[in-house]
């Protein structure tokens, strides 16, 4: 479906408008197929239950989230999209506290500060291709501190990093947030 939809787009939506409402249709399609299936992630593991139907399910998930990823800077530059991505880049391996705690740092106050900033996470040690190119891409690796966050592409963080610090990183790029809840 995914293909259908892009080559449609590159053959079809022949001017900006169209090219913005195709994208904006498959973000709105990427991101409601991908959340469901962090719901299963989380049922599965919270039954212990690690067989081959879960990771077919992480491969899935991993792979929408990668590809969502991407697509946000497609819309960036076809709709001047005012979105700007994080990317969380997290070691699945081994137990890694940090990453949890950069996640929920992510997630919970600097999500509630800025409305236009969405969140990605993906493990780089997961063996996936696009995550590896990903990995590669912001030189990630095992001898990375972890978690490595990426911002709108352009800034890099190692290691757990503070709300301000987060929110003063995504201010400079265009994020549009407001001042810290008590």
């Amino acid at each position: 479906e995914r293909q259908v939809a892009m080559h449609f787009g590159r053959v079809m939506a022949n001017d900006t408008a169209a090219q913005c409402a195709y994208l904006t249709r498959l973000r709105a399609k990427q991101l409601s197929d991908t959340y469901p299936l962090s719901l299963k992630i989380q049922d599965y593991e919270k039954n212990n239950l690690f067989n081959s139907e879960y990771e077919n399910i992480k491969t899935t998930y991993f792979l929408g989230v990668s590809d969502s990823y991407i697509s946000a800077f497609e819309q960036q530059q076809a709709c001047r999209s005012d979105e700007v991505p994080v990317l969380l880049i997290y070691r699945e391996k081994t137990d890694c506290p940090e990453c949890r705690a950069q996640n929920q740092i992510l997630s919970g106050p600097v999500a509630a500060r800025c409305a236009n900033v969405r969140v990605y996470s993906v493990p780089y040690d997961y063996p996936l291709m696009p995550l590896q190119m990903l990995a590669d891409r912001y030189n990630v690796s095992a001898a990375s501190r972890q978690p490595v966050t990426i911002i709108d592409d352009s800034i890099r963080f190692e290691g757990l990093r503070s709300e301000d610090e987060l929110v003063t990183a995504l201010v400079s790029r265009g994020a549009a947030c407001g001042p810290k809840k008590n």
